[in-house]
């Protein structure tokens, strides 16, 4: 499990930590998405007040805003720590990063990021290098 991992696993802990990887969420969100997919959810009622997301049947669907950003960290870690993202999901993904390109914010967050953990997320600062990976 990942406390055995984080302990015996240099690789895990470099990923766990990953800044690239990392976003602030409400604490009752995150605990209800649990490590659910992500997904889109037809129908789901919205539950969390100015939180747009909808967790149903194990999946979470997020904002339509933020689907980018998580698309585009899905193709850093598989990119940088080399974990396959299944074909049926990177298609959902590409998707994503596509109808969500790259905000002001993200390219800021990207620059932050760099100055602390000393690399940068490339998918952000050129979009496009997702059309050049043909399997992540």
């Amino acid at each position: 499990g990942r406390k055995c991992c984080g302990k015996v696993s240099a690789d895990f802990k470099r990923m766990e930590g990953d800044m690239h990887n990392l976003f602030p969420a409400i604490g009752e969100v995150n605990g209800d998405r649990s490590n659910y997919r992500y997904g889109e959810v037809l129908g789901a009622p919205r539950e969390y007040g100015q939180c747009d997301i909808e967790i149903q049947s194990q999946v979470a669907e997020p904002d339509e805003t933020i689907r980018g950003d998580i698309a585009r960290a899905y193709f850093y870690m598989s990119y940088q720590h080399k974990v396959p993202i299944p074909e049926s999901y990177e298609d959902m993904l590409r998707e994503w990063h596509f109808t969500d390109p790259p905000s002001k914010w993200e390219e800021e967050r990207n620059t932050l990021i760099e100055q602390e953990q000393g690399n940068r997320n490339p998918f952000i600062d050129q979009p496009e290098l997702v059309e050049r990976v043909g399997d992540f």
